[in-house]
Formats: structure tokens, C-alpha cells, sequence
């Protein structure tokens, strides 16, 4: 019982301190900065972040804004949303954006009917050929709210038709210990997680392409969609069904340009990016991590 428990709650541990860090950020220097800042106006933005969420609170703020910081000039915002939560997201926004423009999408004029409230019903609005063709530029940023972008991306990262942290394979280990009453140390116990398996062999040899957070071209995608969708099975998840197909259409990046972009299953201090960073990190690797991210910001707002 002790070793099936100690694991979650470590998990929920890490979740929470990096929950924190970015309502921190958040509150303390990127609210202040971009209530003083007015370079967001994008006539023609030459590439736009795609958020896509319907749990609109500080972390999508945060995500959001956060984001914008990290890109280059002149990239517009895209936000995709239900109907049911459109309003509320515009008033957080109008609250906090300084202006900030965005192009909104509604579910609901995708596909109707369609909950975004399962990794399912994610994969198939992307995977629907029309989603693409209502994004307003060939480049795209897709970043989820559970991703961190720790410092910004060079405008070189956008010429890559498609590019995700790796799927690298790895057994995550954890040691904890047990110890009696009276404190006296009883046990180790070791907890193995196994982390993603085996790439799909249809990824070698790029074998890149995580969508937490990623950077997408509009045409390939949309192609992809139209021309491969149909033999998609439902719980295929969109990221694996597109690096799939990558190398029939274009050329992958190599794998040393995706692991310099975005890490997820192991750590890279000197990546751009992470997704879901606590479920893999180890307490010094995060702290390294989220404080590598401090530094990016407040390097920023006081320049």
C-alpha cells in the first residue's frame, strides 16, 4: 500500500509547486508588464499561438500571456473555446490583456455537439480536415496549459513543419523510504513507472512530435487531415496520428533540433520548453526548470 500511494502523492506534490510557480510569474511580473505594455497590436501577424480550452481560470491567463512574451513580434492569438465559456474568457481577457488581439473559434462551429471534456474529443477536432482551414496563419504555436515555455523562441524554431518534444521511451524510477515508529530506517521501497513504451515504429527515425506544446504548419496539417484521417482510429491520440504520416509529406527535423525545442520523459536544461514537466522531472530538475524561467521573465520585463 505504502509504495502504490507514495508515488501519486509525490506526483501531486511537484503538480502543485508548479501550479504555483506560474501563478507566481502570473501575479508578480507578467500581469504588471503587460498592463505597462502596448506592442501586442498584429495587423498581420506572420504566426499565431492556438490555445485550445474550455477550463478558462488564471492557468489559461497564464498560458496565454506567457506565451505572447515568448514569441517573436508579430504573432496573433487564436482561442478555441465553447460557447458555454466564450463570454467568460473575454471578460478574463478584457480584465487583463491590454488590448490584445484574438481571433476566436467556437467548438460548436466546428463540430456540433462536440464536449471538449475528454482526450478523445481533443484528438477529433484536431483531426478534422475543417479545424484547419479556419486558422488564420500557416504557423502555428499549439500550447497546452499544462506546458511551460521558460524562455523565448527564435523565429527559426517556425519554419519546421512540425515539431514536438520527443517520444523517447523511459521507466521512471523513484526510491522511497520506509521507516519504523520510533524513526529508525525499516526499508527502501523503488516505484517503476513505465513512461510512453516504445515509439510507434511509423516515428523512426524523427521520433519527435509531442502536441502539448508544438509548432505546426496549417497546409500540412490540413493535408494530413484530409488524406489520412479516415484510417485513424478514435483513440489514436492526434499527435502520434500526425508524426505517423510527417515523412510522407516533408522532411522531419532532425531530433537534436526537436530535443533543443521542448523536452517532456527527460529533462533538458537547455530546451525552450516543457509539457507536463512535473509527471517527469525530479524535484532539482524542475526547480532548475521553473527558476531557469524566473530569470527568462524578469530578463524580459526589465530590458
Amino acid at each position: 500500500m505504502f509504495g502504490s500511494d507514495a508515488l501519486p502523492n509525490l506526483l501531486r506534490y511537484r503538480e502543485r509547486r508548479w501550479h504555483e510557480h506560474c501563478q507566481l510569474m502570473l501575479e508578480e511580473l507578467i500581469l504588471p508588464y503587460i498592463e505597462k505594455n502596448n506592442k501586442w497590436e498584429t495587423i498581420t501577424p506572420k504566426r499565431s499561438i492556438v490555445i485550445i480550452e474550455n477550463r478558462v481560470n488564471k492557468q489559461w491567463l497564464f498560458t496565454l500571456l506567457n506565451s505572447l512574451i515568448m514569441c517573436p513580434k508579430n504573432t496573433g492569438v487564436v482561442l478555441v473555446i465553447d460557447k458555454k465559456n466564450h463570454q467568460q474568457a473575454r471578460e478574463l481577457l478584457d480584465s487583463h490583456g491590454n488590448d490584445i488581439e484574438v481571433r476566436w473559434l467556437l467548438i460548436d462551429d466546428i463540430i456540433p455537439n462536440l464536449l471538449l471534456d475528454n482526450q478523445e474529443n481533443y484528438n477529433k477536432l484536431l483531426k478534422n480536415q475543417y479545424f484547419w482551414e479556419l486558422l488564420p496563419t500557416e504557423k502555428l504555436l499549439f500550447v497546452q496549459t499544462d506546458s511551460l515555455i521558460v524562455e523565448p523562441i527564435p523565429d527559426y524554431f517556425f519554419e519546421f513543419s512540425y515539431l514536438g518534444a520527443p517520444f523517447l521511451p523511459r521507466q521512471q524510477s523513484e526510491y522511497f523510504e520506509q521507516r519504523n515508529q520510533n524513526g529508525t530506517l525499516k526499508s527502501f521501497i523503488k516505484v517503476d513507472t513505465p513512461i510512453h513504451g516504445s515509439p510507434n515504429p511509423d516515428v523512426y527515425p524523427h521520433l519527435h512530435g509531442n502536441g502539448g506544446l508544438s509548432i505546426r504548419h496549417r497546409s500540412l496539417m490540413h493535408t494530413i487531415c484530409k488524406e489520412k484521417s479516415g484510417n485513424s482510429f478514435k483513440e489514436e491520440q492526434e499527435d502520434v496520428f500526425f508524426s505517423r504520416h510527417i515523412a510522407t509529406y516533408s522532411n522531419p527535423a532532425p531530433l537534436n533540433i526537436a530535443k533543443a525545442f521542448a523536452c517532456e520523459s527527460t529533462y533538458n536544461p537547455e530546451a525552450l520548453g516543457s509539457h507536463a514537466a512535473w509527471k517527469y522531472f525530479d524535484g532539482s530538475e524542475l526547480g532548475e526548470h521553473l527558476e531557469k524561467h524566473w530569470k527568462q521573465i524578469w530578463g524580459i520585463i526589465n530590458s
